[in-house]
């Protein structure tokens, strides 16, 4: 099963792609980020995100796209701009016909560290350690991305 993380952010969209077999063994197989830049308007950055998603969805033709739900309590501004970007993902996942899975951030540092709060350097190195990755995984957003894939492929295998 191929699993597509997305991490989604208007400036910054994380993306990785994991294979995980029956037996419950994940491999790394692409992480990085869609970066736009902040001088861009927002169609334009939209539209690159779309594309670049686009792209990585053909290449890797994933069987689900895992996405991280979004928690906001104060700056409402950013929760629409990270909003905007999700259903740009959600679209191509729909397009491609591809389902998709929500976690929060909680979900999935709870079932990589056992702590719903660990820090963003230990969540890096439990996906290192996880998918057997000998470098640091860069750009972090990239790491929240294959977190995400992750917990949906532990949850998954856990019920088979």
């Amino acid at each position: 099963m191929i699993l597509f993380g997305v991490d989604p952010g208007t400036a910054t969209t994380g993306y990785g792609v994991v294979s995980a077999d029956s037996d419950g063994l994940m491999t790394s197989i692409d992480y990085g980020q869609i970066k736009t830049s902040k001088d861009l308007l927002m169609t334009e950055r939209l539209w690159r995100i779309y594309n670049s998603t686009k792209v990585l969805v053909q290449k890797h033709k994933p069987d689900v796209m895992i996405v991280e739900q979004i928690f906001f309590n104060t700056n409402t501004k950013t929760a629409i701009t990270v909003g905007q970007s999700r259903g740009i993902i959600l679209l191509v996942a729909g397009e491609h016909k591809i389902p998709v899975f929500e976690y929060t951030a909680l979900q999935a540092k709870m079932v990589l560290t056992g702590y719903g709060r660990s820090e963003k350097e230990v969540v890096r190195a439990k996906v290192a350690e996880f998918l057997n990755i000998k470098t640091t995984i860069k750009p972090i957003d990239a790491s929240d991305a294959l977190a995400i894939a992750i917990c949906h492929g532990i949850k998954v295998l856990s019920k088979s």
